[in-house]
């Protein structure tokens, strides 16, 4: 019929035929996995990874293994663009003379929350090098999608441990796209707010943080308030959408969608990194969250939707069984396979057969979410306008952009460490240089 429109499933596999999608994975991952510091992730990506091979969606994409022609674990050189000498040394040392420096580990930790495993620093290498690689890869257009669920690790200081995260693999991803990049819009949908990121990059324009995490009542990591707008030239930067316990699908498409699409039009980011942790889900042991997966995959195709050159990122997710079908889903609308029968894996797969669901009562009252949702989007109206999207300078323009390491000062204060944009004051407060990968 001369002028139809294709229908909407016909029109997410075109445009998911035209993507370029990278996988990133380690074999060994799952050994950095520990009991004693009540570490799962690595256990949790070592399934996802099997699960998403067995579901064929590696005949859709790129697998890149760590090691030969894939990429390396982040050397100390590379994490020391964002965190401090001090705090890199101390993480070095815990593997092998961790006896030596176990009276300095109250110094490098941020809450109580943190507990160093035996291998904390390669597991760091490990998902770090990961999500910088996978930057790069779509700096220089080498893939549309690139997807790491070992990072997201989002809550690390430049100096300190915080939760799980040791290294901060999204602040270090974010700012190897910034080389290349003018503009990062970085969104946070979990459980947990990103409270590492939005220290980062708080008094600075060249990154728009949305967040939208459960808050209030005590619970981790306790940030990402309504009112935190950022500061200097990162003010009206930063969004957060906190939210209750019990939240819901319905919930979730009122809230996220608008403030996404709004943002990226405002904002014209080169390129998108999503946190798309699993706690928010039903049945997370930690999140109290009522998302099903239906919901969750909704909020994966929003972003997506923006066809901008997007990171994926695993963030937090406290249930196995859920997280590995959540991150495997994620991946089949990213490469544009058919839905995945998740109800029905394979036999030996080591997973569950049926997801559990615990519904919550939803403390997250219609009005409270409008509220929520109009302040966000009065505070993306008040940025700045960008009436195109940002183009990735010539490589000569952004390696000149760096000093020689590439390293960023060691000395700049948490918020600033990252901050640049157009605010001279942001310089003032770095001790008078701000961030060489954010200038």
């Amino acid at each position: 019929m001369s002028g139809a429109t294709a229908p909407p499933q016909a029109q997410q596999a075109t445009l998911a035929a035209e993507r370029r999608v990278t996988y990133l994975l380690d074999d060994h991952i799952g050994v950095h996995a520990s009991p004693e510091a009540s570490l799962r992730k690595p256990h949790t990506v070592r399934l996802t990874d099997n699960l998403v091979v067995d579901c064929g969606l590696d005949k859709h994409m790129t697998m890149v293994r760590s090691g030969g022609d894939g990429w390396s674990p982040a050397p100390a050189a590379t994490v020391r663009r964002y965190h401090t000498d001090a705090y890199v040394a101390f993480l070095e040392k815990i593997e092998l003379h961790g006896k030596e420096v176990a009276n300095e580990a109250a110094n490098y930790v941020l809450n109580n929350s943190v507990c160093f495993s035996e291998t904390a620093w390669p597991y760091a290498q490990i998902y770090a090098g990961a999500s910088m690689h996978a930057a790069e890869l779509l700096a220089t257009g080498k893939a549309d999608i690139a997807i790491n669920w070992s990072g997201g690790q989002a809550h690390a200081r430049r100096d300190c441990a915080s939760g799980f995260s040791y290294v901060n693999d999204v602040v270090l991803a974010v700012l190897t796209l910034l080389q290349s990049v003018e503009r990062v819009l970085f969104i946070n949908v979990d459980s947990v707010h990103a409270s590492g990121v939005e220290e980062a990059f708080y008094t600075t324009d060249r990154v728009m943080c949305v967040s939208l995490h459960r808050h209030g009542d005590g619970y981790f990591p306790g940030s990402g308030g309504a009112k935190d707008a950022g500061e200097r030239a990162g003010k009206g930067h930063n969004i957060n959408l906190p939210v209750e316990r019990g939240f819901s699908d319905a919930d979730l498409e009122a809230l996220l969608p608008p403030v996404v699409e709004a943002a990226a039009a405002r904002y014209q980011p080169a390129a998108v990194v999503l946190l798309a942790g699993t706690g928010l889900l039903s049945g997370d042991r930690l999140g109290c969250m009522n998302v099903t997966l239906g919901g969750y995959s909704k909020a994966v195709e929003c972003v997506l939707a923006l066809r901008r050159p997007t990171l994926l990122l695993g963030g937090g997710g406290y249930t196995t069984s859920i997280a590995t079908r959540a991150w495997a889903a994620a991946t089949s609308l990213a490469c544009g396979a058919a839905p995945l029968p998740l109800a029905e894996l394979r036999p030996d797969h080591p997973c569950p057969q049926q997801l559990s669901e615990t519904v919550m009562g939803n403390e997250n009252g219609a009005a409270a979410l409008a509220a929520t949702r109009e302040a966000a989007l009065e505070r993306i109206a008040s940025t700045p306008a960008r009436d195109t999207p940002a183009v990735p300078p010539p490589p000569a323009a952004a390696e000149a952009s760096l000093p020689a390491d590439g390293a960023a000062p060691a000395g700049a204060a948490d918020k600033t460490a990252a901050a640049g944009g157009s605010d001279p004051a942001a310089a003032e407060a770095s001790n008078g240089t701000p961030s060489a990968a954010v200038r």
